[in-house]
């Protein structure tokens, strides 16, 4: 059905045209919670509205170009488990546990999770809620834009509707923390910025303590001494920290460069 049809039959569908997600300003996980409503055909064909899988759109599938990093997790290995949100699609566990395999490899190892667990645990509480949602529309006869209307005014953002597989797919985004949350593209600033000033596990600012980059802090320093032999370090900036860039770069000439011209 074209998305003229689709506005003639269920009136105004409120979900965006799938074009490039913007994370937007100070977040670096983004994506879509992608749920299928079971009135698809083949392979989307259940009793009953499922999940199908949380997919950071970092550009690593389909033609559109998307904002989102691909942050590994801490482990790759596979799931050996079926995840109770997958339960519905009706299939037998063999083939649930290869679909998440599947979905695991394919997204989950860009979602900067944990591990698989990790991955599959989040998208199953995501998830919880609007396929509910979905479940009780369908079971009182609606199609999929009914289901669409239903779960928009529950306050989620559809992201866009999948009108050849029926699926609903709802905006996301993840804290620095980790945590993925179902937020409007809009909000994903306020509801998950703050990668820039992230912290990690060891109470450091996420710098790397053996060398300079571009763009980013070195180790911490109080005197251009403290960064001598400090890979690709060349002195002590005023931020406090050691730089690759040095004063000759930023129209300033240091003293030691004066002693060596006169």
């Amino acid at each position: 059905m074209s998305w003229w049809r689709a506005i003639l039959v269920a009136g105004v569908v409120n979900a965006r045209p799938r074009t490039s997600m913007d994370c937007g300003t100070g977040v670096k996980l983004c994506g879509v919670l992608t749920l299928e409503s079971g009135l698809g055909s083949g392979e989307y064909e259940h009793d009953l509205p499922c999940v199908h899988g949380l997919w950071p759109e970092d550009g690593s599938y389909g033609e559109l170009l998307r904002d989102s990093e691909c942050l590994a997790p801490d482990s790759t290995a596979d799931p050996t488990v079926v995840y109770e949100c997958y339960v519905s699609s009706g299939d037998d566990d063999a083939d649930i546990i290869s679909f998440e395999v599947h979905e695991w490899e394919k997204h989950g190892e860009c979602a900067g999770v944990e591990d698989q667990e990790d991955y599959f645990t989040q998208i199953c509480d995501m998830a919880s809620d609007p396929v509910a949602i979905m479940t009780k529309t369908r079971l009182s006869g609606g199609d999929i834009y009914a289901m669409n209307d239903a779960v928009v005014a529950a306050g989620y953002e559809v992201y866009d509707v999948d009108e050849d597989d029926a699926q609903l797919l709802l905006s996301a985004c993840s804290t620095p923390e980790r945590t993925w949350m179902l937020s409007a593209v809009a909000d994903f600033p306020t509801n998950c910025g703050g990668w820039d000033d992230e912290v990690t596990d060891d109470g450091d600012d996420g710098t790397d303590d053996e060398s300079c980059v571009p763009n980013e802090h070195g180790p911490p320093c109080d005197s251009d001494d403290d960064c001598v032999g400090v890979t690709d370090c060349v002195r002590c900036a005023h931020s406090g920290y050691c730089t690759d860039v040095p004063l000759v770069a930023l129209n300033v000439t240091s003293p030691v460069a004066k002693k060596s011209t006169n």
